[in-house]
């Protein structure tokens, strides 16, 4: 494996970590927050699937 497979890799794992401990956090959110959450939580969807597509484009 490359190393820039690695480095995506680990990225992935830790976008995914992030996105979901934001989801296990979202229940215990204010309205107010949940919108803040949801808004994080399609931003960190979003990376997660541009480092797909960069881990795809290498295989």
């Amino acid at each position: 494996m490359s190393a820039d497979a690695s480095k995506l890799l680990h990225d992935l794992k830790s976008k995914c970590a992030s996105l979901k401990s934001a989801a296990d956090l979202y229940k215990d959110c204010s309205a107010a927050e949940k919108q803040e959450m949801l808004a994080l939580m399609t931003a960190a969807a979003e990376e997660i699937q541009r480092t797909l597509a960069a881990l795809s484009k290498l295989s």
